[in-house]
């Protein structure tokens, strides 16, 4: 073998020791790979929507509830809350989730938001009935649930004088 050719190899095994030694995060990621993770957030390339190196701050998810915050219209929910029984100012209503939509907004961010528009009581039962008929006509909820959110709303005092 010429020293020529043993120069070479000795390059290219030096070379690919080095490539190999060096950490993942400075090593090039194929963002054409649908099984690569390009951004390291634990979601796939083929999967993932989000670009946390591009947009840190729009996939990021300050409130925890797994919606990344550019697609979030509640950015504020009350991840401790979800999966437990929706509760409606000192009324829970057994056997109704308190879930997230795929918009980022739980029932229980709905609910406040009816609260907060209301200028009485009275526009808040109604502002939750219209939401829980809608939820109910896109099959969020069951007729049951319907009722019992309802009920809690019903017996809330949210939008009564008394409370804040």
């Amino acid at each position: 073998m010429s020293i020529n050719k043993l120069v070479v190899l000795g390059a290219a095994f030096m070379l690919a020791w080095l490539l190999g030694a060096m950490p993942a995060s400075a090593q090039v990621c194929d963002l054409n790979d649908p099984a690569a993770d390009c951004d390291n957030d634990g979601i796939p390339n083929g999967e993932d929507t989000c670009d946390n190196v591009a947009d840190p701050t729009g996939c990021a998810d300050d409130d925890g509830d797994s919606i990344v915050n550019k697609d979030d219209e509640c950015l504020e929910t009350d991840a401790a809350a979800l999966g437990l029984d929706l509760v409606i100012d000192s009324c829970t209503a057994t056997g109704v989730v308190n879930t997230v939509s795929a918009n980022g907004c739980s029932l229980s961010d709905q609910i406040t938001e009816c609260a907060d528009a209301a200028t009485n009581h009275g526009k808040f039962v109604r502002c939750v009935a219209h939401l829980t008929n809608d939820l109910k006509k896109a099959k969020v909820i069951s007729g049951k649930q319907k009722g019992k959110i309802q009920s809690c709303a019903a017996r809330s005092d949210i939008g009564k004088p008394s409370h804040p």
